[in-house]
């Protein structure tokens, strides 16, 4: 499919990105394994969630999908999930396979876990060894690190203190719901918080979980998880491309409507702040235990700053739409401990630097940082993007602020988390 993008003249209106992914999937888990039915509204309509849903259908699970866009998901209780002869198609999503892992590490008989190529590239071994020391019996078929899986169900029964090398949300979520069915207490130590979705919600449905900054402490045999109806907040990663559009673009004026601000995702949001960008939060408020606010977006000038390491874990998603928004900035920019860029849906590292060099921009990388040459203004590009939907919006959103006409090919990768991007990339442009 081809696209041309000719830039507009303003960016105005208001639009609600989908519904948030991360909350989304875990929505769908944690009260798979509660004890009664949830409604879940506002969920995310996309190729990964979807896939979260047909694994948990194999599992025994049943999920019914209404005409309102809402879901019903009968819970089966903390050990309630019934192995499958089938394999566990999670297509495209870590997020699926990941904290799957953790949600069936318990359960009586051996399920295999697999997905597409890209998902088939992705490290898994870091996820379950940490699993495997508190007792699980989790492998890679092939012995490489990746999918297949095999999970061969053990009842998790050891106390474990687990101090993790990297801050990652996926890794700590399998843990914790692998906790839950333990006979033991876990305690999990990131080397910096990561977003507490799974922490938020399980706290809500009466989890026997306690959260001390970057500490978490599941204490297992947990009696039974109450179901709770979750109203999902639009995906901060999703309301990025229109964060960043609106504040580089020469005359914008855009409302994002019902975004989840939760301040372990919110990191774009204080890198531009840092940077000089107009960025109103209104509306402000609590919706099912997450913070959630509109957002008001303006052109703004930018300056370029160094973003250190400790910010990462709040904005990794993100970290490809700031390097092209610190393209349009004074003076340099430099991000560091990028590294897990290398290992999302794509090597997003290498691919930011290919797809905003392409558009004339210069970005480099140096070891474990992202360097980003403030330039003020880029050239059109004519580009075949690739499998990963956020590479695409990059490319998308590159185009609509460059100063020439681009031309974007195989452009339907944003259906894996964003199926409505191109309605609403028309729906702000003015000519």
């Amino acid at each position: 499919m081809n696209k041309k993008i000719i830039r507009p003249k303003k960016l105005r209106g208001t639009i609600t990105p989908p519904g948030d992914k991360s909350i989304s999937h875990r929505a769908l888990m944690i009260n798979a394994i509660a004890g009664q039915t949830a409604s879940i509204n506002g969920i995310l309509e996309s190729e990964d969630i979807q896939s979260t849903i047909n694994c948990l259908r194999q599992l025994g699970v049943e999920i019914e999908m209404q005409k309102d866009g809402s879901c019903q998901v009968k819970g089966l209780g903390i050990n309630g999930l019934k192995a499958t002869d089938h394999d566990l198609d999670c297509g495209n999503s870590g997020t699926t396979i990941r904290l799957l892992m953790g949600l069936i590490a318990n359960i009586d008989g051996t399920a295999r876990l697999t997905g597409d190529n890209s998902l088939q590239s992705r490290p898994m071994e870091r996820v379950y060894s940490l699993l495997n020391a508190m007792g699980a019996n989790i492998f890679s078929e092939k012995s490489n690190g990746c999918a297949p899986i095999i999970v061969e169900g053990k009842q998790l029964t050891s106390n474990q203190s687990i101090e993790m090398t990297i801050a990652s949300a996926q890794i700590k979520s399998a843990l914790i719901l692998a906790g839950l069915s333990s006979n033991g207490i876990l305690e999990i130590i990131e080397p910096f918080k990561s977003r507490d979705h799974t922490e938020r919600m399980l706290s809500a449905m009466g989890a026997k979980i306690n959260v001390h900054d970057n500490k978490v402490t599941v204490y297992g045999d947990t009696n039974e998880l109450q179901s709770i109806d979750i109203d999902v907040p639009s995906d901060i990663s999703s309301a990025a491309p229109w964060i960043v559009a609106g504040i580089l673009h020469p005359d914008a004026e855009i409302v994002i409507k019902n975004v989840c601000i939760n301040q372990t995702r919110s990191g774009i949001i204080d890198v531009f702040v840092a940077m000089g960008a107009k960025i109103e939060i209104m509306n402000k408020r609590l919706v099912g235990n997450e913070e959630v606010a509109d957002l008001g977006i303006y052109s703004s000038s930018l300056s370029g700053i160094q973003i250190d390491k400790e910010l990462i874990p709040r904005a990794i998603d993100e970290i490809p739409l700031i390097a092209l928004g610190a393209c349009f900035a004074n003076g340099n920019t430099k991000i560091s401990n990028i590294s897990e860029l290398k290992v999302k849906e794509s090597n997003r590292l290498t691919n930011t630097i290919e797809i905003i060099n392409q558009f004339g921009g210069e970005v480099f990388s140096c070891e474990d940082e992202l360097l980003i040459n403030g330039l003020n203004s880029l050239h059109g590009a004519k580009l075949y993007c690739g499998s990963d939907h956020r590479m695409t919006m990059l490319a998308g959103i590159a185009s609509l602020v460059s100063e020439e006409e681009s031309e974007l090919m195989n452009i339907d990768s944003v259906n894996v988390s964003y199926p409505n991007f191109w309605n609403d990339f028309e729906k702000l442009c003015v000519s």
